[in-house]
């Protein structure tokens, strides 16, 4: 009988987990570490919008808000593009907030070990031949989430995506950011209770076309009864960042003339497709999602990973 288990749609970040919670036993743990991985393989996960749903830390159900912020914070309003002008893609770089969101769940279950939890990013980093990748991965594992204000990461955004280039990002961007960590929200659908991150609701807001790429999920139980998951993107259309081997979504609203500007460091709408389910006549605990949605479809969800609350057991299906 299985006391823990992974599922993802993403076979590199499944692997990276798995051995992971093998390893250390952590479902939390387990979820960064497939991210990573990903982030690792792929140049269009790292600047891309997350969102982490826990629960059974003791804490109650919480989620770490790895939206992206809108840009500009500190400065002045710029003039704007025409009505009739291009918009340069520099303007639409958004603030990425994955790494210090990841960190703060990170610690949420007792501070995993940076060196595992990055250990499978790096090694696919380098394996696809991405030695810059790599080294920026090898910092997130040395400064966790100081990499947010690390001198070189700031300059190398700022160098595509700054005022120079037509582009809103600025260092007041790379303060601190405020409430990473918020409370679970339920929400009751007849004899089933459904726990999801708060920002749920706006994603079906989102239009098809937003530059989000392409969306996974990857979650783990853990012996405990702790469930973790993260839900990504992979960007393959953004602003590519030569230094960092990384891409970086268009998803900031660009400043136009005469147009009233979306407030800087507002949070930019994100999918979040996955919520714990339980049914009042059942010990089943189940994490749900679907990864591909910008939102939850609960009557056709892509991937599903259960724990019997009684018998300990659990079980990860693919769905469809």
């Amino acid at each position: 009988m299985k006391r823990a288990a992974v599922i993802a749609n993403d076979p590199v970040a499944e692997e990276a987990a798995q051995d992971f919670l093998v390893s250390a036993g952590s479902a939390v743990g387990a979820a960064l570490a497939g991210f990573f991985a990903a982030a690792g393989a792929s140049s269009g996960v790292l600047l891309g919008p997350v969102s982490v749903l826990v629960a059974g830390v003791g804490t109650g159900a919480r989620c770490f808000d790895g939206r992206m912020r809108q840009p500009g914070v500190g400065q002045k309003r710029p003039r704007g593009t025409k009505a009739n002008e291009p918009i340069p893609e520099a303007a639409r770089v958004a603030v990425p907030v994955s790494v210090p969101a990841l960190m703060v769940a990170a610690a949420y279950d007792g501070g995993q070990k940076l060196t595992s939890v990055l250990r499978a990013g790096i090694q696919r980093a380098k394996r696809s031949g991405s030695e810059s990748r790599a080294e920026l991965l090898s910092k997130v594992r040395s400064y966790g989430a100081g990499l947010f204000v690390e001198a070189g990461f700031v300059r190398g955004l700022l160098r595509v995506a700054g005022p120079s280039q037509g582009g809103l990002l600025g260092p007041g961007d790379f303060s601190a950011i405020p409430q990473l960590d918020v409370p679970a929200v339920e929400r009751r659908v007849g004899e089933a209770s459904f726990t999801e991150v708060p920002w749920a609701a706006e994603a079906a807001t989102i239009g098809e076309a937003h530059g989000l790429g392409t969306g996974y999920v990857v979650a783990a139980v853990d012996v405990r009864g702790v469930f973790a998951a993260v839900a990504y993107r992979r960007v393959i259309d953004g602003l590519f960042i030569d230094e960092f081997e990384l891409e970086a979504p268009l998803l900031a609203s660009p400043t136009l003339r005469g147009v009233a500007r979306l407030t800087p460091g507002a949070p930019l709408p994100a999918p979040a497709p996955l919520a714990l389910v339980q049914r009042a006549d059942s010990p089943v605990v189940e994490l749900i999602a679907s990864p591909g949605a910008l939102c939850l479809d609960p009557a056709q969800p892509g991937l599903r990973l259960s724990r019997n609350a009684e018998t300990l057991a659990v079980e990860g299906r693919r769905l469809g």
